[in-house]
């Protein structure tokens, strides 16, 4: 007798702390932070993709001929970034579903905190407790009327707290094993970024100015022959960073696709299963 005196006790503990966790919002207010945070990076990195698709195709349109001592030369780095480029713009499509989706999830936050549901929640859990403690003696746990009554409550609880409760496990997931992976790949990309920007900077450099001069044609003769030095140099870090760009993004794409997609579709399937099992088990 008392174990099940225990039992009820505590299933009406847990039940009250459920309606003030509820009210209080307590992890609500967490959630949507954790969303808040998410949305954020998806803007940065979204900033990121397009500002590196700019530079991209900026030398895309760049081509720089030179001949020092009747050698002609040609470097084109919009030939190297050719492919990055494309998976550039698939990957912007990437971080704006990804951004899209915890959008959704911001919304679908407000509409469960929302009062109503929360005063649903309430009522039920009120009907609840007094049946356990036996003010409704006439329904048992056969009588339909009880058994809407268990299952009410359990979909009315998996409706309150699931979305929170998605948004913090996928948060700490996260936290423990995406943040390194994001933070790595988006100071890369940054720093490729910036890399590009130089190299279209010193491609622009390198066009031939016109000057009639014996003097300036004698200059421009040694400025074409060490830049003819240097275009072999610039070709090998362009690929380099080509070929470490394209690493990054499609760890990033990882990144998002897991946390915004696979991992709260997988937490979201626990859930339903684990509240269609406790409304197939729940009785009093």
């Amino acid at each position: 007798m008392n174990i099940i005196l225990l039992r009820k006790s505590l299933i009406s503990c847990f039940l009250v702390l459920l309606v003030y966790i509820s009210y209080t919002k307590l992890l609500d207010s967490i959630a949507e932070e954790y969303t808040e945070a998410g949305i954020e990076r998806s803007l940065i990195t979204f900033a990121i993709s397009r500002s590196l698709n700019g530079v991209i195709s900026v030398a895309q349109g760049t081509e720089v001929a030179l001949s020092p001592a009747g050698v002609g030369l040609t470097f084109a780095p919009g030939q190297i970034l050719d492919p990055v480029n494309d998976l550039i713009e698939r990957f912007s499509w990437v971080v704006m579903v990804s951004g899209a989706s915890l959008g959704i999830q911001r919304l679908f936050l407000e509409i469960t905190s929302s009062v109503a549901v929360s005063v649903l929640l309430s009522v039920l859990i009120l009907f609840y407790i007094a049946s356990l403690w036996g003010a409704f003696e006439k329904l048992n746990r056969h009588n339909i009327l009880f058994s809407l009554l268990n299952k009410g409550l359990v979909l009315i609880i998996f409706i309150r707290f699931s979305v929170p409760v998605i948004a913090l496990v996928n948060e700490g997931v996260y936290l423990s094993y995406l943040q390194p992976q994001f933070n790595e790949a988006q100071i890369k990309l940054e720093s490729a970024s910036d890399q590009i920007k130089q190299i279209n900077e010193s491609s622009r450099a390198m066009v031939e100015k016109p000057d009639d001069s014996l003097m300036s044609q004698v200059g421009n003769w040694f400025d074409k022959t060490k830049q003819s030095l240097d275009i072999e140099k610039q070709m090998d870090s362009l690929k380099q960073a080509v070929a470490d760009m394209s690493q990054q993004v499609i760890n990033l794409i990882v990144v998002f696709v897991v946390q915004t997609i696979v991992f709260p579709l997988l937490f979201l399937w626990v859930l339903v299963r684990s509240a269609k099992g406790v409304m197939r088990g729940v009785s009093i």
